[in-house]
């Protein structure tokens, strides 16, 4: 069993991920008894997270009953900030998200939380879901957003619903958002790697998001992929983020006149609201036939695509996820460009085909990975 004894979190997981399942199928699947998987099914259906849903055909014998999670049973908020905005997200218990909101968020306001909490309250009732079965909220941001956050009173002092708040990286809350909501199998050994304002990443190894010592994990932003490269902001050089992330992207462009002019920037990198608009506009204007956005873009990518390739050679990952806003807003400059590299690493004609794909959820990517860790922390709570 990957899980090791997590017997309940693993028999809940193969049945959400599955869609749904038999308890002979969990049993051959898990290397469990049946009488081990009958009781577990039992505590999971006792929970109300886990309900019988109809029969296989029968070939001889006593037909299988299949068993389904139970979506509405639990809710989760998500919730993403940065210094200019806030985006929430209400998942059920499959991870599909039932309402989602933006709203300006200013961290340097001493109202921010008490609008973070007007936000929650306006979600939960317009999405007409009972207030006691919302588990918790999770808030996520950058690690210097994170820092800001955890270092102010309103942070100590908030309270959303009256339930727990758990704050993480959103590119580690991402990663396990893709596996909560992928299908079985899919994203259990997978690289997810985050495009926002800069670039982060999560491992995630027999279905588990794998956490570092300092729980500093995911720092792909700082892979250097060019030693005589420009000096990063955490000092070092030759950074990926430092050659070639969204907020590098943005600050070229903002130094060519013709391309600033084309995509609406403002004097640097943010004036738009964010780096993650300005980075949307560059590509916007990159898939219309900017030929300087277009270079930007492909700089860009071919820097991503060798970091990426150098930790694949290390981890051996099945698969290879990009997400995140700025994946979205120019996704199709980088697949291209991460396939290409990819087909590159150590071994590739021998170790069979990699996946590697945008992510269908990349604009909400890290609201609905800060809902996914209650929904993961609640689950695994009750084993």
């Amino acid at each position: 069993m990957a899980r090791g004894v997590d017997t309940k979190a693993l028999v809940f997981d193969l049945v959400r991920a599955s869609g749904r399942a038999s308890r002979a199928g969990l049993a051959e699947r898990t290397g469990l008894t049946g009488a081990t998987i009958s009781t577990l099914v039992r505590q999971l259906m006792e929970e109300g997270l886990v309900e019988e849903s109809g029969r296989a055909r029968s070939t001889g014998g006593k037909p299988r009953t299949f068993v389904q999670v139970v979506p509405d049973a639990r809710y989760a908020i998500g919730i993403h900030l940065t210094r200019c905005d806030m985006v929430l997200v209400l998942a059920n218990l499959l991870g599909a998200v039932v309402a989602r909101t933006r709203r300006p968020c200013d961290l340097g306001s001493h109202q921010w939380s008490q609008a973070l909490t007007q936000a929650v309250d306006e979600l939960v009732m317009g999405a007409g879901v009972p207030r006691e079965r919302v588990l918790g909220a999770g808030v996520v941001g950058s690690d210097s957003v994170r820092a800001e956050i955890l270092a102010s009173q309103q942070a100590r002092d908030i309270s959303l619903l009256g339930r727990p708040v758990l704050f993480d990286n959103d590119a580690s809350a991402a990663a396990l958002g893709e596996w909560w909501v992928s299908p079985a199998g899919s994203t259990d050994d997978a690289l997810v790697v985050y495009l926002g304002a800069g670039i982060g990443g999560g491992y995630l190894a027999g279905g588990r998001l794998h956490r570092g010592v300092n729980q500093g994990e995911g720092e792909l932003g700082h892979v250097c992929v060019d030693m005589a490269g420009p000096v990063c902001s955490c000092g070092a050089r030759g950074c990926l983020e430092a050659v070639g992330g969204p907020e590098s992207v943005v600050r070229r462009a903002v130094g060519q006149e013709d391309l600033a002019r084309a995509a609406g920037l403002g004097p640097q990198p943010g004036a738009r609201g964010s780096v993650e608009a300005d980075f949307a506009a560059v590509a916007r204007v990159a898939q219309a036939g900017d030929l300087a956005a277009q270079r930007l873009l492909a700089e860009s990518a071919r820097a991503l695509a060798v970091a990426v390739r150098s930790v694949v050679n290390v981890l051996d990952v099945a698969t290879v996820v990009l997400t995140g806003p700025s994946a979205g807003a120019a996704g199709a400059f980088y697949l291209p460009v991460l396939e290409e590299e990819l087909a590159l690493r150590f071994g590739a004609g021998s170790r069979g085909l990699m996946e590697i794909r945008l992510s269908p959820s990349s604009g909400t990517a890290a609201a609905l990975g800060a809902a996914s860790l209650v929904l993961d922390t609640a689950v695994r709570a009750t084993t």
